[in-house]
């Protein structure tokens, strides 16, 4: 009997225990994020069109932080392979709090650095953002609990070709730029030749043609 109430007790502490864990699940939106860049990013001003979104569903203020994962082999999803670099994907904030019943959000961005640019275009890169908190129950003091769900990150690199993009501006403003030249050059040069034409004897043109003949 003694054993058959311990046995009872202890069913009780796990089945609370899972009790506790199963409310310990913030929520985030959405639960994947894919990332196509166009070109290569150079500043935060791409992040608007990439955030993640955090609920705090308690009556108390929360402390969320973030970390960036390689997912494992085993488990990468098909197509795609590691990011080279997990410290190319930029989460603001890493830490952020959210007031009870309120949400917030991260902001995501894929920084490559320069020189490593050229080797990485039209690939699928796989990692995963993992946010985390340490629960109290509560949220007063008793059984910590580390509760942690992650965002799948799919990231699209550019395609070779879209780097000639980028100077696609450049290049038809020095075309529009030799073309207004051109024009000058030829309006001028007309029009001097037509004044040397039809000069008079008199007149310094006149002379000039003549030598020039």
């Amino acid at each position: 009997m003694k054993r058959l109430s311990t046995l009872f007790l202890a069913i009780l502490i796990l089945l609370s225990s899972f009790s506790i864990v199963a409310k310990g699940g913030f929520q985030i939106w959405p639960g994947k994020l894919t990332i196509t860049m166009n070109e290569w990013y150079y500043d935060w001003v791409e992040t608007k069109y990439n955030k993640i979104h955090v609920t705090n569903p308690y009556s108390y203020g929360i402390n969320v932080s973030v970390k960036i994962n390689n997912p494992s082999v085993e488990i990468i999803s098909e197509g795609y392979t590691f990011i080279p670099d997990t410290s190319w994907i930029k989460i603001e904030p890493s830490v952020i709090y959210i007031p009870p019943h309120t949400s917030d959000s991260f902001e995501v961005v894929i920084v490559v650095p320069e020189d490593m640019q050229s080797k990485h275009f039209n690939e699928k890169w796989e990692a995963w953002a993992v946010f985390n908190l340490n629960l109290f129950p509560g949220g007063q003091g008793g059984m910590n609990f580390k509760v942690e769900l992650a965002v799948k990150l799919f990231i699209n690199t550019p395609k070779g070709e879209a780097s000639f993009s980028r100077y696609l501006p450049i290049i038809l403003f020095l075309f529009f730029s030799f073309f207004v030249v051109s024009v000058i050059f030829i309006l001028v040069r007309k029009k001097k030749n037509y004044l040397i034409n039809n000069a008079k004897p008199n007149s310094s043109l006149f002379f000039y043609r003549k030598k020039r003949n």
